[in-house]
């Protein structure tokens, strides 16, 4: 059997298992988010007595603690959220290394523990403030998030702009010039079999064969924007976790609780960036191996796809928050 023969069916059968897994995850997915929600349930009933309990027994209910706060970090992240629609849309759409998606996914769900334990830090310990003013700085940093969201999406449209204006002007700096025609003789025939065609931007062939290293580093500020519009929205668990243990006045223990959810959701999130990444990969696999190529224009309509889909996100989870506000006075 020939090797791309093998290939051919090795992929077959894996996007089989994928797809129903999907379709067990899509048929499956309430009953799973209804029993996470129960396992939250617990876990927050567990790390409150846990909290209790670190001022008798320090390292034993500590140490449970910290297990605890992962596994509720973790099941937290599952639920519905824009930071997963975020990475999942980017690393679709654009085309990045593994290393840079999980990096990515790490950076973006540990600012979020940061960011809460900033808040709480400043505004309860340092300023003594109310909780009032803690639930009034957290929504002034969701404002925030929501605002890099947009930010995002415009940075995305505009850069996929000028690159394509950019490869539509370098093909029309050199046209051709046909200065003479002359029959093919043998050798020349000869060479021409062997001697294949050397793509580059400026080629004009219009089909991009190879993903280019400088597609595949995206910039700095694409990704900083995705770590500031997933992170600066703290975690509501974590602020609620730090707020008890100050009311109980263990602090420290609400920190490392904190710190431990970051790092359970950083698992959920880097799980999910990697297997949008896989499928993406084993689709770019599949269209090399039936030897279609690509224009370079199907990655700048992704793009903006993609920056058109945030721009809408962020302006709509930014109108929710307002119609938040106008309708809470009313149910009190």
């Amino acid at each position: 059997m020939p090797l791309r023969t093998q290939r051919l069916i090795i992929t077959a059968l894996f996007m089989g298992l994928i797809t129903y897994a999907a379709w067990q995850l899509y048929t499956h997915w309430g009953s799973w988010l209804q029993l996470s929600l129960a396992w939250q349930k617990q876990l927050n009933q567990g790390l409150s007595y846990l909290l209790q309990e670190t001022t008798s027994r320090p390292w034993y209910a500590g140490g449970l603690l910290v297990v605890a706060s992962f596994a509720y970090g973790f099941l937290h992240a599952l639920g519905p959220g824009h930071g997963k629609l975020i990475i999942t849309t980017y690393i679709a759409t654009q085309a990045t290394h593994l290393k840079q998606s999980v990096i990515i996914s790490l950076l973006a769900s540990l600012l979020q523990g940061l960011v809460a334990i900033t808040l709480v830090s400043l505004v309860l310990i340092l300023f003594q403030l109310s909780t009032k003013h803690l639930n009034q700085a957290s929504l002034y940093a969701e404002q925030t998030s929501y605002l890099f969201v947009i930010l995002l999406g415009s940075y995305l449209c505009i850069s996929a702009l000028r690159r394509g204006w950019s490869i539509r002007k370098s093909r029309h700096l050199a046209p051709l010039k046909i200065k003479s025609i002359q029959p093919l003789n043998s050798s020349t025939k000869a060479i021409s079999k062997t001697k294949a065609h050397s793509h580059s931007d400026n080629c004009g062939c219009g089909h991009q064969h190879v993903i280019q290293s400088h597609q595949l580093q995206s910039s700095f500020k694409s990704k900083l924007l995705i770590i500031l519009s997933m992170g600066i929205r703290p975690c509501s668990g974590a602020i609620l976790v730090l707020l008890f243990s100050y009311v109980i006045e263990v602090y420290s223990w609400g920190v490392i609780a904190a710190l431990a959810m970051a790092m359970g959701t950083a698992l959920t999130i880097c799980l999910i960036a990697l297997f949008v990444h896989l499928m993406r990969d084993n689709a770019v696999r599949v269209s090399r191996l039936k030897g279609k190529s690509f224009s370079p224009y199907w990655a700048i309509t992704l793009k903006i796809l993609a920056g058109i889909l945030f721009i809408l996100m962020g302006v709509l989870m930014l109108q929710s928050i307002g119609l938040e506000q106008s309708v809470s006075p009313l149910l009190r």
